[in-house]
């Protein structure tokens, strides 16, 4: 009486995320199984591979960079574009004669706000738009929800400029309170390496940084695909800060 044959498993883990690869590799691997197989000469126990994917996209460092860097522009962009040219503005007189005009206040402010919203989302398109092309980044999120994200984000600094020029009278008093704003969030808020190197204490700190909201918010949905409602919680911490700075700095702002 034949034996049935007894298949040997052996255990292959391949990246489901190339496919082509990991199936050429298996039949190569099972060739040379075979060929072993027949080598023993017990055909009654053949090897057999038990296939096993896991997930594996092969990130590189610009993949996370690309998202840390977006959220520093729209950080720079609405603190330091906001600050310096209000501060200007007013240290030259220009916001005060702009009252005697038929023009509202409000009006013009809207129009500030607006238009540095309209900026970062032009440079969110502008920045993912070259990490693609130029450096091969593979966007597995909704682009859609980043540039929700880039205009909340871009409200809080856009508020925090605000804050800033109201308080300083001068670009020379400007300058160095708004460094002293951007320059330890640029470091702690996981823009160019992950927050999980730092020191614990510091980490602590850091976690609550509206750049560290917004960074990981654009991270989760450019690398991980997240979508808006998995974010609710840097979300939330973005929209705390709006409301925040948004505060600060209808309390702060002078015209004069």
């Amino acid at each position: 009486e034949a034996q049935s044959p007894v298949h040997r498993q052996v255990t292959v883990i391949y990246n489901q995320g190339r496919a082509q690869e990991s199936a050429a590799g298996q039949t190569i691997i099972q060739h040379v199984l075979d060929e072993i197989t027949f080598a023993e000469g017990n055909i009654s126990e053949r090897y057999s591979i038990e296939p096993i994917p896991v997930d594996s996209r092969n990130l590189k460092f610009i993949d996370f960079l690309m998202p840390g860097v977006v959220a520093m522009s729209i950080m720079q962009m609405g603190l330091f574009s906001v600050a310096f040219s209000f501060v200007q503005l007013k240290s030259r007189g220009v916001l005060r004669r702009l009252q005697a005009t038929p023009i509202l206040p409000a009006s013009f402010i809207f129009a500030q706000v607006f238009t540095r919203l309209s900026v970062s989302i032009l440079q969110t398109l502008v920045l993912v738009g070259l990490a693609v092309v130029a450096f091969d980044v593979h966007l597995e999120g909704n682009l859609g929800i980043m540039l929700l994200l880039a205009l909340l984000g871009g409200g809080v600094f856009v508020s925090m400029g605000f804050a800033v020029s109201g308080w300083a009278r001068t670009e020379d008093v400007a300058a160095p309170v708004a460094n002293a704003i951007a320059l330890p969030m640029m470091f702690l808020s996981g823009v160019f390496f992950p927050r999980d190197a730092m020191p614990e204490p510091l980490r602590a700190v850091a976690d609550f940084l509206p750049l560290s909201y917004l960074a990981d918010a654009l991270r989760n949905v450019a690398v991980d695909g997240a979508s808006l409602w998995s974010q609710w919680e840097n979300v939330l911490g973005l929209t705390v800060w709006l409301a925040v700075t948004f505060f600060i700095a209808v309390r702060l702002f002078r015209w004069e």
